[in-house]
C-alpha cells in the first residue's frame, strides 16, 4: 500500500513539475480553481429553483467552460482538481434532487456528467501532446547515436551551472574524454564498428557515473562530462575512477577481443580556482585531455596553469609581466589555436627532462618560462602562414624562421633572468650546427635550449597541425633517436625517451 501511496505522490510530483514550472502557471491554476469554487457556491446559495434556473443554467456553463479550461492547459493535474470541484458539486445536486425531484437538477447532473467526460477527453489530449513535446524536446539535446547529451545541451547546461556556482560560490568540474586510437577502429574495421564502440563507451560511462553528472558527446570520439560541487583535490581520483572503472565494465560490455583493448584518455579542470569562465574552463579540459594522449594514451591529467606555477618562481618585479604574457599568448591562440596548448606542453615535457636532469630548482623554473614564452614570437607572423596547409614559399620559411628572434624581443624585460631570452632564441638550433637563427652547434647551444629543442619537436611531431598529420608516441621516439647527433643532443633524447616511459600519470 505504501508503495502505491509512493508511487502516487511521484506521479503528481511529476505532473506538477511539468505543468506548475513557472510563477505565471501557478497564479493561473490558482484563478481557476477560485473562479470555479465561486461560481459552485452561487449555484448551491440559489433556493428558488423556478425563479434562478437561467441563471444557475448560465453559471453551470461558465464553470464547465473554466474546468475544462483547466483540463486544456493542466492535463491530468488540471483533471484531478476539476474531479474534485465537479463531484463535490454533483453529490450537492444529487442531494438537491432527492429533496425536490426538480426535473431542472436532473439536467445538472446529466451536464455534469457530461463535463467530467469533456473535460477526461481534453485532459489524455493535452497530456498525449505533452509527451509528445517532451519527446522531441529530448531528441533536441539527445545525440542520436549514442544516448549522450549532445554538445547543444552541453553548451546549455554548462553554461546554466556556472551561473549557478558564481551565485552560490559552488564549483563546476569538466572532464573530457577522447577514445584511444578511435580512427584506426573506423580506418580499418569500418564505421559500424566505431559506432558500436560509441554506444558502447557511451553506456558504459553512463553506468559508472553518479546521479548529477551529465555525460554530453562532445564530437567525433570525445565525451564531456559536467560535474557540480566536486572538491578540487578530488577531481584525479574521480578521473581515475572513471578510467579504472571503464577498464572493469568494458569486459562486460565488449564481447570482442578487439573491443576489450579499447581505452580512454582523461582531461579535467575546474572553476572558479583553476579557470575563470566558459571558454576558459574548456580549452583548460581540452588542452588536459590533448597532452594526456601525447603521454602515450589510456591516462588522466589535471590541466596545470604554467604561468601560474611561473608566477610563484619569479621576483615581485615581474609580476605584472605574467599577465602581460597571458595576453600575447591569448592573442596567438586566436590567430593559432595550436601554439597556445603547445606552449603549455612543451613547458610540461622540458620541465620533466630538467628534473630528471636533477637540474637546480631555479634552472627548471626558467626552463619552464621559457617552454611556454618560446613562440611568443608568433604573434608578428600573419596568420595565413601560421596555418598555412600547403607548403612554404622560402619567403615564407625565412619569415617563420624569425619568431625565436622575436620572442626573444618580447621577452628583453626579464633579460636578468639568468639564460631565459637565450634559450627562447636558440630553441631551434640543430646539434649539428645547421639550425636557425645563428648556426651553433654542439654544447655552444645552452642546455635549456637543446632540452626545449627535444621537448618542441616531440609535441610538434605528435599534434595534428594543418600541414601535417599526427604521429604516434612510438614513431615520435623513433624519430627523436634517428635524429639523435644531428638535430637534437642525443643524451638529452635518451633521458627524455626514458622519462616518458617511466612517468606515471
Amino acid at each position: 500500500m505504501k508503495n502505491h501511496i509512493d508511487l502516487l505522490k511521484k506521479k503528481y510530483s511529476n505532473l506538477a513539475d511539468t505543468y506548475l514550472n513557472t510563477e505565471f502557471r501557478k497564479v493561473e491554476l490558482l484563478l481557476y480553481i477560485l473562479f470555479s469554487v465561486i461560481l459552485g457556491l452561487i449555484q448551491c446559495m440559489q433556493i428558488d429553483y423556478n425563479a434562478t434556473n437561467n441563471i444557475r443554467g448560465y453559471i453551470s456553463h461558465v464553470q464547465s467552460s473554466i474546468v475544462i479550461l483547466m483540463a486544456f492547459r493542466f492535463g491530468y493535474l488540471g483533471l484531478s482538481i476539476a474531479l474534485v470541484l465537479i463531484l463535490g458539486e454533483t453529490a450537492f445536486i444529487v442531494a438537491e434532487y432527492f429533496l425536490s425531484f426538480n426535473n431542472y437538477l436532473l439536467l445538472g447532473i446529466t451536464l455534469k456528467l457530461f463535463t467530467i467526460f469533456v473535460t477526461s477527453f481534453i485532459a489524455i489530449l493535452t497530456n498525449r501532446q505533452q509527451i509528445q513535446k517532451k519527446k522531441l524536446e529530448q531528441l533536441a539535446i539527445t545525440d542520436e547515436l549514442t544516448g549522450a547529451y549532445n554538445q547543444r545541451f552541453f553548451h546549455m547546461i554548462l553554461e546554466s551551472e556556472l551561473n549557478e556556482a558564481q551565485k552560490n560560490e559552488s564549483s563546476v568540474s569538466l572532464i573530457m574524454i577522447d577514445i584511444d586510437n578511435f580512427k584506426m577502429y573506423n580506418d580499418i574495421y569500418g564505421h559500424d564498428c566505431g559506432d558500436s564502440i560509441l554506444r558502447t563507451t557511451a553506456s558504459i560511462l553512463l553506468e559508472i557515473l553518479n546521479e548529477g553528472s551529465y555525460l554530453c558527446r562532445y564530437g567525433g570520439d570525445e565525451f564531456a562530462v559536467v560535474i557540480t560541487n566536486a572538491q578540487r583535490e578530488n577531481l584525479e581520483n574521480i578521473a581515475n575512477d572513471i578510467r579504472q572503472r571503464f577498464e572493469r565494465l568494458k569486459q562486460k560490455y565488449y564481447k570482442d577481443e578487439l573491443y576489450e583493448k579499447v581505452t580512454l584518455s582523461i582531461g579535467l579542470s575546474e572553476y572558479p580556482n583553476m579557470s575563470r569562465n566558459k571558454n576558459e574552463l574548456i580549452y583548460q579540459a581540452d588542452t588536459a585531455l590533448y597532452h594526456a594522449k601525447n603521454l602515450g594514451k589510456d591516462k588522466v591529467h589535471l590541466y596545470q596553469d604554467a604561468l601560474m606555477q611561473i608566477r610563484k618562481n619569479i621576483s615581485s618585479d615581474h609580476q605584472q609581466l605574467i599577465g602581460i604574457f597571458k595576453g600575447l599568448l591569448s592573442t596567438i591562440s586566436a590567430k593559432d589555436k595550436y601554439t597556445h596548448g603547445h606552449c603549455e606542453r612543451v613547458a610540461a615535457y622540458a620541465v620533466l627532462i630538467a628534473e630528471a636532469m636533477k637540474l637546480s630548482a631555479k634552472e627548471i623554473s626558467i626552463i619552464q618560462c621559457a617552454g611556454l614564452l618560446h613562440d611568443i614570437g608568433k604573434i608578428e607572423i600573419p596568420k595565413h602562414i601560421l596555418n598555412k596547409k600547403e607548403k612554404l614559399t622560402d619567403d615564407e620559411i625565412s619569415y617563420l624562421r624569425q619568431h625565436p628572434v622575436y620572442s626573444e624581443n618580447i621577452l628583453e624585460p626579464l633579460e636578468d633572468m639568468d639564460k631565459l631570452t637565450d634559450y627562447v632564441r636558440h630553441h631551434h638550433e640543430r646539434f649539428d650546427g645547421t639550425g636557425y637563427p645563428d648556426g651553433l652547434k654542439g654544447t655552444e647551444i645552452s642546455l635549456g635550449a637543446r632540452i626545449l629543442c627535444v621537448a618542441d619537436s616531440f609535441d610538434a611531431m605528435v599534434s595534428d597541425r594543418p600541414y601535417s598529420k599526427s604521429m604516434t608516441m612510438e614513431q615520435a621516439f623513433n624519430e627523436l633517436e634517428n635524429n639523435a647527433g644531428t638535430q637534437f643532443d642525443p643524451e638529452i633524447v635518451k633521458i627524455f625517451i626514458k622519462a616518458m616511459d617511466s612517468c606515471v600519470f
